[in-house]
């Protein structure tokens, strides 16, 4: 079995769990608000998820094809941020900005990748998306789970495990009210910033790697034919 179907395969369970768990939303948490799972949880929540600024390396695998990337996500929060993602192969090269009047293009892909490019944007909006409101009553009374509902119908299943700094999200799975299914995977050591995530999304079958690096930034300033 190759890599892509194995990660698909891990896909597909993440979202067959997200969907389980929007079908049968679970009841109003039983774990006492002073539980360590429930303070685990709020320390996360209540991080958010701003003020994240960092270079990257990793892979994009769409369309048969696997390329290598370079960029940089300089994100205020989840609804706020500019990607700028670059193959090294050149078939890729595109600067996504999002703010409060929805996605652009600073930098616009090539024609047959702008659905490619807005389901990226998607993607990483919604791995740095929060519970809000009354969030509480959306913990399983396992303590390491949280099914949430926004108010534009995303559905989020969100999995914690014990790290050395508390808890912290391992799996997010979502269900967008177009049906598309993001499944991404987290590896952190802290609540508010993942060394890095891999992102997939079934309605386009492709799979984002994205890992942290040290050096500056990808800057790209030719605009793509």
């Amino acid at each position: 079995m190759t890599c892509k179907s194995l990660m698909i395969t891990a896909v597909a369970a993440c979202l067959a769990l997200a969907l389980a768990g929007c079908r049968n939303p679970p009841p109003s948490t039983a774990l006492k608000s002073n539980s360590p799972a429930l303070r685990g949880i709020k320390s996360w929540v209540d991080a958010g998820a701003g003020q994240y600024n960092a270079a990257f390396t990793g892979s994009l695998d769409y369309d048969n094809h696997v390329s290598a990337i370079v960029g940089h996500l300089d994100l205020i929060n989840a609804y706020r941020f500019t990607l700028t993602l670059q193959s090294t192969d050149g078939r890729y090269a595109f600067i996504v900005h999002r703010n409060w009047a929805g996605t652009h293009f600073l930098v616009q892909p090539r024609r047959s990748d702008l659905a490619l490019a807005r389901a990226i944007g998607e993607g990483i909006s919604l791995a740095f998306r929060r519970p809000e409101g009354p969030w509480h009553a959306a913990v399983k009374a396992s303590g390491d789970v949280v099914v949430y509902k926004d108010a534009n119908d995303n559905r989020f299943l969100w999995n914690f495990a014990v790290s050395p700094n508390g808890l912290l999200p391992t799996h997010l799975s979502v269900k967008t009210p177009s049906g598309a299914n993001y499944a991404i995977m987290f590896n952190s050591s802290t609540v508010g910033e993942p060394e890095s995530m891999v992102i997939s999304d079934s309605a386009l079958n492709y799979i984002l790697h994205l890992r942290q690096r040290t050096n500056s930034a990808t800057s790209i300033t030719a605009r793509i034919p």
